[in-house]
């Protein structure tokens, strides 16, 4: 295993745990939108959505970068 490999497993194993330890049912408010959901279940849904985020961002960074090296700038 590479130690990235190694880093991203404890990592996403800290997170489980956090998850694990934070279920309660809690109130969601956003703009004029309100519900009650399960704690774990805002936390997983704002972690994809972070890492949707960033791997978009990533693709958009590198077609940037290649795009300009085209050019020549």
């Amino acid at each position: 295993m590479t130690p990235k490999r190694i880093v991203f497993l404890v990592l996403g194993l800290l997170f489980a745990t956090f998850i694990i330890q934070n279920s309660e049912v809690v109130q969601v408010k956003f703009l004029f939108w309100g519900t009650q959901a399960s704690r774990a279940l805002i936390l997983l849904g704002a972690f994809i959505l972070g890492i949707i985020v960033g791997w978009v961002s990533g693709r958009m960074t590198k077609k940037g970068e290649s795009s300009l090296a085209r050019t020549g700038k």
